[in-house]
């Protein structure tokens, strides 16, 4: 089924609604399609720091706004974002209240899948993007993300329908504005693959000192090329990268509640549990001992 382009963004709220029929503050809400969450909210939110997985994220009403280092997207009702790999970003809810709640649907993506249907589209030279992109839901992509979405009304369905239409939703997205940013999923170009490599090591190795000129001469680029690029795709210089990841993991600890600042300072890398409690503050708005206690 065609729909319209203009009714795509009310389209899927009725047909979402049943999830946010009672949200009360800010919640998502997992639906029986694979990987598909609706948010909602009827509270604006402060920035808050998360991981944005590869995923594909349509806003139907009230305002996110989502920041990656230097990069800024303000996305408003009828806009999307796609990631390729995991980032770490704030996001911000705005324009929500009780009677017109913030809503949101969010698709994990299959990265198997986008490779399959890549592999089944014509090849494309590979271009430089940033990790994240955003549009606007219509033409074919609105109506491939609308099939997906009204499965959650059609259960018996969704095992036969939902891949078939998650494959057409992949093939209208690399064909889109957002094209080389998913393609990056799994995109074989070398420089690419190496900067994805170096990201992943800073995460992976949160707790440890990287030295930055080590990592650019394993990237096969200058420290000053390897700055530049890492930038351009992440929004991150390298440190303000994995300085974000610990501060992240060192919220989860401490919100697990089986610990003290200090020793979860020291674990996730800081030598200076001063300087991790400025930091923490900083990027959360809070003092870590507050978020031990909570």
């Amino acid at each position: 089924m065609l729909i319209d382009p203009v009714n795509h963004t009310s389209h899927l709220l009725t047909a979402v609604a049943p999830f946010t029929a009672n949200c009360n503050g800010a919640i998502g809400t997992p639906t029986p399609v694979p990987r598909l969450t609706v948010w909602g909210s009827t509270v604006i939110t402060s920035p808050t720091p998360a991981v944005f997985e590869p995923m594909f994220y349509v806003v139907l009403q009230g305002i996110k706004v989502l920041t990656m280092g230097s990069n800024r997207f303000e996305l408003l009702p009828g806009a999307c974002a796609a990631s390729s790999f995991g980032l770490p970003y704030a996001h911000q809810l705005t324009g929500a209240r009780p009677g017109l709640p913030y809503v949101g649907i969010s698709l994990h993506l299959d990265t198997d899948m986008i490779t399959r249907v890549m592999l089944n589209m014509p090849k494309r030279e590979d271009r430089w993007a940033c990790a994240v992109a955003a549009g606007e839901l219509r033409g074919p992509v609105g109506d491939a993300f609308s099939r997906i979405v009204g499965l959650v009304d059609t259960a018996d369905d969704i095992n036969i329908l939902a891949p078939h239409y998650e494959f057409e939703l992949y093939y209208r997205l690399l064909q889109s504005s957002m094209g080389d940013t998913l393609r990056q999923v799994s995109q074989r170009n070398e420089r690419f693959q190496q900067l994805k490599a170096a990201a992943d090591l800073l995460a992976k190795k949160h707790s440890e000192a990287i030295v930055i000129s080590e990592l650019a001469a394993s990237a096969g680029m200058s420290v000053t090329s390897f700055h530049r690029h890492f930038k351009s795709v992440t929004g991150f210089s390298p440190l303000a990268f994995q300085r974000h990841i610990r501060l992240l993991e060192a919220r989860k600890l401490l919100t697990a509640g089986n610990t003290n600042v200090s020793s979860v300072a020291y674990e996730v890398g800081y030598a200076s549990p001063s300087q991790f409690s400025r930091e923490y503050k900083a990027m959360f708005d809070t003092a870590p001992v507050s978020d031990l206690h909570r």
